[in-house]
């Protein structure tokens, strides 16, 4: 896997301004200029700094990623412990470490900006259980961690409001929840310069089926009942009526639940931040059922069912019948990381395989060259990201490293990829026919056909070029190819009947021969050097 996406805007040090505008920008204003709208200063922080440390290795990025989702189910740990004992909440740990239907989390390194503000906002609950003056200076920073991390640490601000509202001294431990909403207000005044809207109040329309979709798919992929496959989007959980009358019969419970009073306070907290999370996914206009908002509902959800349950003794058949639901469950989820892995290794592979052409072309490349911006690219699956222009692409380069594969990786991708290559290398030195004056003499000239009608013959393209001439009164379709030498290649032109053009790709450090592949019947010179 590789750098993709969101990962990019990162990896080139990106400020986007109003209108989209990006600007490489080193400084202070980098951390906390809104990324996509969001204040992530903290991802930020982390990314600066695994860049300076292990430079464009991915290996380091997804590490860090994975101990923020250990982080994440070891505070939840002991949140539950503290209410259901210390033997059940192993089996809703082990399914949050293992939530496949939340793939993002686990599989993209940029996501760990979800993961850490979960972890850090679950770190401040646990800290607010103190109510020791520790536990509220350890709240409060954590707060402020989860909302610098990204806008979850906003539901768990809210979260803590209601938690603290609650105790009798709430009005000398208002700080607590003061210092994150100031400090991110402060921020959002500051970066309106950047044009940005994260929510917009018509969306309060959407909360009601939102909440409902949200319920869903939680409830679908703790019990596994959400599909997975090639069928389905990895990106969405695909949300179920099964899922969905799960999340009905535990919406019931709860009101019974609550409707017997004496519910522990922190029940509200955290039913608080879930509610309050999915209104921010709705103001948005965000599909609720997106893996990436998985994982934070789920956890919440799983949170309220423990204080509902809380101070109740669970016979051994009960425990042993939980982990008997795990086994269950486990399945599905497992199946649902294949799906998002498909998709990130075809995301890296491509992108890999992009950046490789541009490096390969080198300072041949066209200025203003970049893989989204290729049709032919696109058109094969290509351009998993934003669009990077060579000089800052190359800078980054030099910065923290290459993102390109080898070219004996290149080499040894799937047919598909290796196309996709020959169309960026070709598109990125602008390898095309152009009109080019006849040959002094004969010397050297041959005639070829296509071995058969309909087919494609090719020959050897040397880099110093060929001239060629149509013969006959037909255009002729002109293809290269280079490392998808099974291919049908890459068209870059037609010549037109009684002209001769030029077709030259030049020399660049790959010993890989290009092809050129005839749709019908030429005239072929030698061309002298450039």
């Amino acid at each position: 896997m590789s750098f993709g996406g969101d990962d990019l805007y990162y990896y080139m040090e990106w400020v986007v301004h109003a209108g989209g505008s990006t600007v490489v920008n080193h400084g202070l204003e980098y951390f906390f200029a809104p990324a996509n709208g969001h204040l992530q200063t903290v991802g930020k922080v982390i990314y600066r700094l695994l860049f300076g440390i292990f430079g464009a290795d991915y290996d380091a990025f997804r590490v860090v990623d994975v101990l923020g989702i250990l982080a994440v189910a070891a505070v939840f740990y002991l949140l539950a412990a503290r209410r259901l004992g210390p033997l059940l909440p192993l089996a809703p740990t082990i399914l949050i470490l293992f939530l496949g239907y939340a793939w993002e989390l686990s599989l993209w390194a940029f996501d760990m900006h979800t993961v850490y503000s979960l972890a850090f906002g679950l770190g401040a609950l646990l800290a607010l259980e103190r109510e020791d003056r520790r536990g509220d200076v350890a709240a409060s920073v954590l707060l402020v961690l989860s909302v610098f991390t990204i806008e979850l640490g906003l539901a768990f601000v809210v979260g803590a409001i209601v938690l603290v509202g609650q105790r009798s001294r709430w009005r000398s431990r208002a700080w607590i929840v003061l210092v994150p909403i100031v400090l991110y207000a402060i921020w959002w005044v500051w970066a309106r310069q950047f044009g940005f809207s994260t929510f917009d109040l018509h969306n309060l329309r959407l909360l009601p089926p939102d909440i409902a979709d949200a319920l869903g798919s939680v409830f679908g992929s703790i019990l596994g009942l959400n599909p997975t496959g090639p069928e389905i989007a990895p990106e969405a959980t695909a949300t179920t009526s099964a899922g969905m009358v799960a999340a009905g019969f535990a919406v019931a419970g709860l009101a019974l639940r609550l409707g017997r009073g004496a519910v522990p306070p922190t029940l509200w907290a955290f039913l608080a931040v879930a509610l309050a999370y999915w209104t921010m996914i709705a103001l948005g206009g965000r599909l609720p059922d997106s893996s990436r908002y998985v994982m934070p509902g789920t956890v919440m959800v799983l949170l309220v069912a423990a204080d509902a349950l809380a101070g109740r003794r669970f016979p051994p058949l009960a425990v042993a019948g939980a982990f008997v639901l795990l086994a269950v469950v486990l399945p599905p989820n497992i199946a649902k990381f294949y799906d998002g892995r498909h998709k990130q290794l075809i995301g890296a592979q491509a992108g890999r395989t992009e950046f490789a052409m541009m490096e390969l072309a080198g300072s041949r490349i066209s200025p203003s060259y970049s893989p989204p911006l290729d049709e032919e690219v696109v058109k094969l699956g290509g351009s998993f990201g934003p669009a990077l222009i060579p000089r800052e692409y190359f800078s980054a380069a030099r910065r923290y490293g290459s993102l390109a594969y080898s070219l004996e990786q290149v080499r040894e991708d799937p047919i598909g990829f290796r196309q996709m290559a020959d169309a960026a290398l070709a598109d990125a030195i602008r390898l095309r026919p152009r009109l080019a004056a006849a040959p002094a003499g004969a010397g050297g000239c041959e005639d070829y056909d296509p071995p058969a009608p309909g087919t494609l013959g090719y020959l050897p393209l040397p880099k110093t070029g060929l001239l060629l001439r149509a013969r006959g009164g037909q255009p002729v379709e002109i293809r290269v190819s280079r490392f998808a030498k099974d291919g049908g290649g890459f068209e870059v032109g037609q010549l037109r009947p009684g002209r001769w053009a030029i077709l030259r790709p030049g020399a660049d450090p790959a010993p890989d021969p290009w092809r050129l592949l005839m749709g019908g019947p030429l005239r072929v010179c030698p061309a002298g050097p450039a």
